[in-house]
């Protein structure tokens, strides 16, 4: 009997996703070669070796798939071509697993979305696996950082005690007079993005530290700075309601002037801090109730859309950019 997957094509869709989850582990390997290389505590690194097997694992079975179908295997990024062997440590081992933890919070969210617009099973089936793999991984990684002491909890707050209703319009204001209190799920959103950006600052400062390019150094600094102007208005909100600040985790960025990857990947790892960045505020965006806030996200929005699109611009620029699978209709 003919198995129903191997009759009915792959849509544009399942195409197109399975090509962005292999892009992004080839990414994952090559950080964590380079993690894995220069890391010296002992309890992160099975973490470590966790994350790049769960990479290797998924990038096999996409390409798997892929010769199945006769689609074209992206090049995407080899370690042996983007790693730089023996490399000095840029980042210290708390980062790595910071890394990690951001890792498989995008991985949950990107595997989910493309189980979603899958249809084929087989397809549905490989993104439920990999759901489950990271979804382990993230669990795993938390346990660990608690275990620690360097897992950084959202704030706890009062429980509700009564069910109340909105009475007043100035609940969605926000620009003038007495703001009211964040909601639990404002207060969510920011931190979320406060920490994403504070990763995002320490990668582009590092990176920026090693780069041999003047034109890639100005825009890693770029990035550096627009990171922390957002973590400034973040913080803001954040204090102006009484939130508690969260930091957790030491003084990221060596003082190595050594590249562990090539200037193509570190420019590539920046591009997707962007994306991830702007889905991130998009999220937050849908989810607050008051004014300003809308209008910060919104701002935002608008300065890393820009910046990303001046980093795709480079990477075509320098011929570095892989071309994602384009529309065709079937004839």
């Amino acid at each position: 009997m003919t198995n129903k997957a191997e009759i009915v094509k792959l849509t544009s869709a399942e195409i197109s996703v399975l090509w962005g989850t292999n892009m992004n582990v080839s990414v994952v390997i090559c950080m964590m070669t380079h993690f894995l290389e220069t890391c010296s505590d002992p309890e992160i690194l099975p973490l470590l070796e966790e994350t790049k097997f769960l990479a290797e694992k998924h990038k096999d079975q996409i390409e798997q798939l892929f010769l199945k179908e006769k689609i074209a295997i992206p090049e995407a990024f080899k370690a042996e071509k983007h790693v730089v062997a023996k490399a000095d440590k840029l980042f210290s081992d708390i980062y790595y697993i910071q890394c990690v933890l951001q890792m498989s919070k995008f991985g949950v969210a990107s595997h989910t979305a493309g189980l979603t617009v899958s249809a084929r099973e087989d397809v549905r089936k490989l993104y439920k696996n990999f759901m489950d793999d990271v979804s382990q991984l993230y669990n795993h990684t938390v346990s660990i950082m608690q275990e620690k002491g360097i897992y950084v909890r959202i704030p706890y707050m009062n429980y509700p005690s009564k069910v109340d209703f909105v009475n007043k319009e100035n609940f969605l204001t926000g620009w003038f007079g007495r703001r009211r209190s964040l909601l639990g799920i404002e207060v969510t959103h920011l931190l979320i993005n406060a920490f994403q950006n504070e990763m995002g600052m320490q990668m582009c400062s590092g990176f920026s530290q090693v780069t041999q390019d003047g034109e890639l150094r100005e825009y890693f600094l770029r990035g550096k700075n627009l990171c922390k102007h957002m973590l400034g208005s973040i913080h803001d909100v954040l204090e102006e309601s009484e939130v508690p600040a969260a930091n957790g985790w030491d003084q990221s960025v060596t003082n190595s002037t050594v590249a562990p990857f090539s200037e193509q990947l570190m420019l590539y790892i920046i591009a997707m801090l962007s994306n991830i960045g702007m889905a991130s505020y998009g999220a937050g965006l849908s989810t607050t109730m008051r004014r300003d806030i809308s209008a910060m996200y919104a701002n935002f929005l608008t300065k890393s859309g820009a910046f990303g699109e001046d980093g795709m611009n480079l990477l075509i620029e320098r011929k570095w950019m892989e071309q994602p699978p384009q529309f065709e209709a079937v004839k």
